[in-house]
C-alpha cells in the first residue's frame, strides 16, 4: 500500500487528478468520543470541494490510537470515488459537501 507522510497532494482516478489535503488530524471531541482524519479533496482546475473523514482508528483494547496518521494513498483514491458515487459532482458549482468514509476509504 502507498502510504505518505505528506499532509497534501495529488491521486489520479479514472484518469482525472484530484487534489487532497489533510484538512484535521484524529481528535477528541465531547463525551468521550473521537473524531478521525478528515481530508479536503477537489478536481485539479476545479473549485468544488468534498470533505471525507474517515473514521478514528481506534486500538484492541477500545483506546483510541493517537501514533500520527500515515496516509494511505488507495483510502485517499477510494474516498474519491466513493464521494462521487454518493453525489458528489466535482465539476459543479455550489456548497463543499461533507462525507464518512470507511477505513478502507469506501
Amino acid at each position: 500500500m502507498p502510504y505518505t507522510k505528506d499532509t497534501s497532494g495529488t491521486v489520479e482516478v479514472d484518469g482525472d487528478i484530484y487534489e487532497w489535503e489533510i484538512r484535521r488530524q484524529p481528535r477528541p471531541i465531547e463525551g468521550r468520543q473521537w473524531e478521525g482524519m478528515a481530508l479536503t479533496l477537489r478536481l485539479t482546475d476545479h473549485k468544488r470541494e468534498a470533505v471525507v473523514q474517515f473514521p478514528m482508528p481506534m486500538r484492541p483494547n477500545g483506546r483510541p490510537d493517537m501514533e500520527k496518521v500515515r496516509l494511505d494513498l488507495d483510502h485517499v483514491r477510494n474516498a474519491v470515488a466513493a464521494a462521487i458515487e454518493a453525489g458528489w459532482n466535482p465539476t459543479s458549482r455550489g456548497k463543499t459537501m461533507n462525507f464518512d468514509v470507511d477505513a478502507e476509504g469506501r
